[in-house]
């Protein structure tokens, strides 16, 4: 059997998707490992960004894989969707019993994400990548698409709070399509995806809550 056919089957398409969906959400770690030079001091944060103008090549290639990801989880996420609603029309069957909200709703919150890394790859990927800023800080921190715009950084914590719910269904699944759910190591993979489906989302909406309102208030 080829490598197309296995990815293509249903089976295959689980695995990709899974495998793709850790591989996005280990990159949120780096991502939020960046942003968090915010809260430290406008020439922290340009810093930051201008070291990683030096690696300008490796960055590159990491942002087509990332795209690559992007783009395959999508696909499979939206084919096997379509797969299990053809397969429950023919059979007539829609009990939703043995699925969780987060499940029922995966592409929902899936498709909403989407939108809004389309948003973020449109404002501030394009921004710090083709306009130069003398402050790549002001620009996360700007009144038209950065947070100091308040319906900005309410769409961003919404968005980023339904990742957070879109990956604790997802990280269950995952774990599930990989042999993992079941075994010892079942409870040590449900304790760390915890981290990614919580802690990592609640640190990233920090920044717009802070920078979009509370710093707004307390400060004079």
């Amino acid at each position: 059997m080829s490598i197309f056919r296995i990815l293509t089957s249903s089976i295959g398409k689980k695995v990709l998707m899974a495998i793709t969906g850790l591989l996005l959400s280990f990159f949120m770690v780096f991502h939020l490992f960046g942003n968090l030079f915010l809260f430290v001091s406008e020439q922290a944060f340009n810093s930051y960004v201008e070291k990683l103008n030096y690696f300008k090549p490796l960055v590159r290639v990491a942002e087509f894989f990332l795209l690559l990801f992007v783009f395959s989880h999508a696909y499979t996420g939206i084919s096997l969707w379509w797969s299990n609603r053809k397969a429950k029309q023919k059979s007539g069957s829609y009990s939703k019993t043995n699925t969780s909200q987060a499940a029922r709703t995966a592409s929902i919150t899936g498709s909403f994400v989407f939108i809004f890394l389309i948003t973020h790859w449109a404002t501030f990927w394009y921004k710090f990548n083709f306009e130069h800023p003398e402050s790549y800080y002001q620009v996360v921190l700007g009144n038209e698409v950065g947070f100091g715009n308040p319906f900005f950084s309410v769409f961003y914590i919404v968005a980023i709070a339904l990742l957070g719910y879109h990956l604790k269904h997802g990280f269950l699944s995952a774990g599930q399509t990989l042999g993992i759910k079941g075994t010892k190591y079942e409870k040590i993979y449900v304790g760390v995806s915890s981290l990614f489906w919580l802690w990592i989302p609640l640190g990233f909406i920090s920044i717009p809550l802070w920078f979009g309102f509370i710093k707004q208030v307390v400060s004079p």
